[in-house]
Formats: structure tokens, C-alpha cells, sequence
């Protein structure tokens, strides 16, 4: 059976213990649903936009943007079809969460991710062809095979999941069981073992940003360069300290939600109407307020409810987005989430 051949430094100990700190209060933080759906779909475009683009995928930030919107864009048709199916890829992920991992989820999610793109009859098989410094394709069927019992053996059990996440890509990337797309499908099933351990909380970080915009150390880390071998150990110390590094900036922006969220309770103190009260709770839940639904909130006139939310805007409770017209909107001030993560 596979056996990884790593040690445990001082480094992979510290980055383990900063990881599982930081997964502990993300999952123990209360944040208000519509702010985690915000911060949800933020994290979909940049999971879309960095995970093709280290595909060598040359759309922009901008044009991805558009297509997880369902926008049609000017570009390349290959490039507009592997965003695509990376969106569907990664609902498929989604769907699976509770399933074990095996051969024929790897295979699935080569067809999936290189749909339309390569000919029908190759999707979900194997490399035939010799990729200078991998694996020889004709030990790649065993070698999954034998990695997958490893992952559901006692040994691999015992082991910190994050760990284990980081092993699995490097061992899949290395093995580069697929003609194309073995960078994506190393990612994907490392991605879904942390989505087993992080829950609904790894909707809220992306891994493969630290990647992208590191992407010759990522390379260098997985493939050697020099004409050195790549070393499993520096590579879970690069993996791992990007994990460490994208869940703390996760893990700080529940806290300071979590903190902002719980100083609501303290404009009932000010001298509030308790109409302001509901445009504050409303602001809260649903990230803005405008001045139309605050008068159907609370069946105010136009000038009533401009007045009441001008005044929310002078205490420093709302802050006013526009000037006028239809796209004016109120937020509370600590609505800073962009600037987060």
C-alpha cells in the first residue's frame, strides 16, 4: 500500500495548530445568513477565475465574473467553455459532500471538467502517454487505486484531514493520471476532503488563489526545478501555509461581523424610533435598505423616510451609498466586508 514519505517539523506542526484554531471559531462564529451568502458568492468568483487560470486559462477577472453570472461574454470559446464546466464541476462537489472518494469520482470529474473541449471518447480515461518527469502511464491506474485505500486506511484516519488534503493533491498532481487537467483534478478531490472538514465554512476561502498568484512556486513545489526533485515536505509546508493563511483572514472577518453584528443591540439605547430600530435590523440582514423599502417596511411617506434615514446617516449608524435616484441605498457603517478577505 502507499505510504507517504514525509516528516512532521516544527513548521507543518505550527501551520496544523493555527489552521484548527482558526476552523474552530469560523465554525463557532455566528454570522447573519445573508452576510455569509455575500461572502459565498464573492468567494465562487474567485474560485472560478484563479482555479482555470492556473489551467493557463486566459480570461480575465471580469469576463469570469460575468460568466458565473450567467453573462455571455466576447473570448475565447474554449477558454469561456473550461470556466463553465469548473462552475459545474464544482456544484458536482457540492452535491457529493457525503460520499467517499473513489476512481470513478476522479473519472467523473475529468469528464466533467474537460466537457466538449477534448473528444468524448477520452474523458474519464487514463493517460497513455509518456509526461516527461510524472508518473509512466501504465502504473497510473494501480497507483490511484492504491492511493485511495491508503486515504481509508487506519493510518490515514488518524491523521489531521488538512494534512491528509495536502498529501492527496501532491500525490495526484505527481501521479498526473490525465492527458489534460490533472493540475484541476489534484485540486478538486484536495478541495473536497477540506470541504469535508470545514463544512459550509469552505465556501468561504479559496485555496487556489494563494496558487494562482504564486503560481511558479506552486509548480516549482509540485514538478522540482533545477533539476532538483520536488520534496513532499516542502510542498505541505507551501500548502499548509497558504490554508493557514486564507482561513485567518476568513477566521477574521466572522469575528468582526460576529463583533459589529452584536453592537446593533446598542442603538436601542440612543433614542432611536422604533421604526429606525427595523431599518437598522433590516440593513443588518439583508446588507442595505433603500428609502422605497423602508417606507414599505414601516408605511412611511417619502419625506418621512428620507428624514429618518438622514438621520441614521448623522448619528454614523448608516452610511448613504448615491446621491439620488433610484440606485441611493443605505448600509451600516461597519458593512466592510469586501475589504475583509
Amino acid at each position: 500500500m502507499y505510504q507517504p514519505n514525509f516528516q512532521y517539523t516544527d513548521r507543518i506542526v505550527r501551520l496544523i495548530a493555527r489552521i484548527q484554531a482558526a476552523r474552530e471559531i469560523i465554525l463557532n462564529t455566528h454570522v447573519p445568513p445573508a452576510w455569509e451568502r455575500r461572502l459565498q458568492i464573492n468567494n465562487l468568483f474567485r474560485l472560478a477565475y484563479h482555479a482555470t487560470s492556473l489551467e493557463e486559462n486566459g480570461l480575465s477577472v471580469r469576463q469570469v465574473t460575468k460568466l458565473v453570472n450567467g453573462q455571455d461574454i466576447f473570448g475565447d470559446e474554449t477558454d469561456k467553455k473550461q470556466v463553465l464546466n469548473f462552475l459545474e464541476l464544482n456544484e458536482y462537489i457540492l452535491k457529493i459532500e457525503n460520499e467517499d472518494i473513489s476512481e470513478d469520482m476522479i473519472l467523473a470529474l475529468h469528464k466533467l471538467t474537460m466537457k466538449d473541449i477534448i473528444p468524448e471518447e477520452e474523458l474519464g480515461k487514463y493517460r497513455t502517454t509518456i509526461a516527461d518527469g510524472f508518473m509512466e502511464p501504465e502504473r497510473v491506474r494501480y497507483s490511484v487505486r492504491d492511493l485511495i485505500d491508503w486515504v481509508y486506511s487506519e493510518e490515514a484516519a488518524e491523521m489531521i484531514p488538512v494534512l491528509l488534503a495536502g498529501i492527496v493533491h501532491y500525490e495526484l498532481y505527481r501521479m498526473h493520471p490525465f492527458e489534460n487537467a490533472s493540475g484541476t483534478i489534484a485540486m478538486s478531490i484536495s478541495s473536497y476532503m477540506l470541504g469535508r472538514n470545514f463544512g459550509e465554512a469552505k465556501k468561504l476561502f479559496t485555496l487556489e488563489e494563494f496558487f494562482n498568484q504564486r503560481k511558479k512556486d506552486y509548480f516549482e513545489k509540485l514538478e522540482g526545478s533545477n533539476g532538483k526533485e520536488p520534496d513532499i515536505n516542502e510542498w505541505l509546508e507551501y500548502y499548509l501555509y497558504g490554508l493557514a493563511l486564507k482561513v485567518s483572514r476568513v477566521e477574521n472577518a466572522v469575528l468582526n461581523i460576529s463583533r459589529d453584528y452584536g453592537t446593533v443591540g446598542q442603538y436601542i439605547q440612543t433614542g432611536l424610533k422604533d421604526r429606525q430600530i427595523k431599518a437598522i435590523r433590516f440593513a443588518r440582514e439583508m446588507g442595505k435598505i433603500t428609502n422605497k423599502e423602508y417606507q414599505k417596511l414601516c408605511d412611511l411617506g417619502v419625506s418621512t423616510a428620507k428624514r429618518d434615514l438622514q438621520e441614521l446617516v448623522k448619528k454614523k449608524i448608516f452610511v448613504q451609498v448615491g446621491r439620488t435616484g433610484r440606485g441611493t441605498y443605505y448600509k451600516l457603517r461597519y458593512d466592510h466586508l469586501d475589504e475583509l478577505i
